[in-house]
């Protein structure tokens, strides 16, 4: 049914696959062992068109599984099929999971409540693995902001310097898209910050979550704007920092605030000069971490108000500076 795209695994309100190649082994071997399986649950989008709500990661188990892309590790009870995929099982074994109905399926029909698969969702989730709180934006906010969040998270020198990739676990969290936010959140409150970063994103989802249109291509255009700005002044060290004068290969938060912000504030004169004088930025922002208070605006209790506005004039006042 996956295949024949009557069953969609990722709809918008779904999590990002999370399950490795050990967990998705240990679920077939459930089936190879007759063990019981919890059921999944669907949503009728159509007539006989439904997304999933809850048991993504067993569909796509089962679906890569038969496919011929997943090959067992790390088998309890059946350590002798490790390494096979189906092809290589034993035919009766291939046979069974091929022929027999496996896993039971509960559906919540087209004329439900629009809002209940969500719920839904929510209330089976938090009773497992916990959602992060990005996660949980991602259901409870779902429209087109979210979508373009979604979008923009993928921007590739973002991902590149916070080393995001789609196996990563900061992918399978949705930090790409919390970061995201966090700039939105924080360019729109301004000085009207008044720590709580969490809720301030939150409160910024609920004023914005049907976005007209003309906002959304605002807000895509600060982001971006923002985000190749850094990288056409900062480069490879954008949201980097500094120790002894070397810079660390992961990036931080809190640099990420304090450069998206400072540039986001600028305008095109100061930034052209900024970027014509890129080397001795560059060096200047080494420098900054030799002041302590500096260094902990940007590493400890980053999201209080007064952290905050401190890295962020430091970086405005060492770009007009140079």
């Amino acid at each position: 049914m996956v295949d024949a795209k009557a069953i969609d695994p990722s709809p918008e309100y779904q999590r990002r696959e999370r399950w490795d190649q050990v967990k998705q082994s240990a679920l077939i071997e459930s089936f190879l062992l007759n063990v019981p399986v919890p059921p999944v649950y669907l949503a009728e989008e159509d007539f006989g068109v439904y997304s999933v709500i809850d048991g993504k990661q067993r569909i796509t188990a089962i679906h890569d599984f038969m496919r011929g892309r997943l090959a067992l590790k790390h088998l309890q009870e059946l350590p002798e099929l490790n390494g096979d995929r189906i092809a290589e099982l034993p035919e009766s074994m291939a046979n069974a999971l091929r022929m027999r109905p496996y896993i039971r399926a509960v559906t919540l029909l087209k004329q439900s409540s629009p809002d209940l698969k969500y719920e839904v969702f929510i209330r089976l989730n938090t009773g497992g693995e916990a959602l992060t709180a990005q996660e949980v934006r991602n259901v409870a906010f779902r429209g087109p902001l979210n979508e373009l969040i979604l979008k923009l998270g993928a921007e590739p020198f973002l991902r590149d310097q916070f080393r995001i990739t789609d196996s990563s676990e900061r992918y399978r969290q949705m930090q790409d898209a919390e970061y995201v936010l966090r700039f939105l959140a924080l360019a729109e409150f301004g000085t009207a910050y008044k720590g709580g970063l969490a809720e301030t994103m939150n409160r910024f989802m609920v004023r914005h979550v049907f976005a007209t249109l003309e906002e959304l291509n605002e807000f895509e255009h600060r982001f971006r704007k923002a985000l190749y700005d850094c990288r056409d002044i900062w480069r490879e060290y954008a949201f980097r920092r500094a120790d002894d004068g070397l810079w660390r290969g992961r990036a931080l938060l809190g640099m990420y605030d304090a450069q998206m912000l400072a540039v986001a504030s600028l305008g095109e004169g100061e930034l052209s000069r900024a970027k014509d004088r890129r080397s001795a930025v560059v060096e200047s922002t080494a420098r900054l971490f030799d002041d302590p208070s500096f260094t902990s605006s940007v590493t400890v209790s980053t999201n209080t108000t007064g952290r905050l506005f401190h890295r962020v004039n430091a970086i405005i006042q060492l770009l007009l500076g140079v």
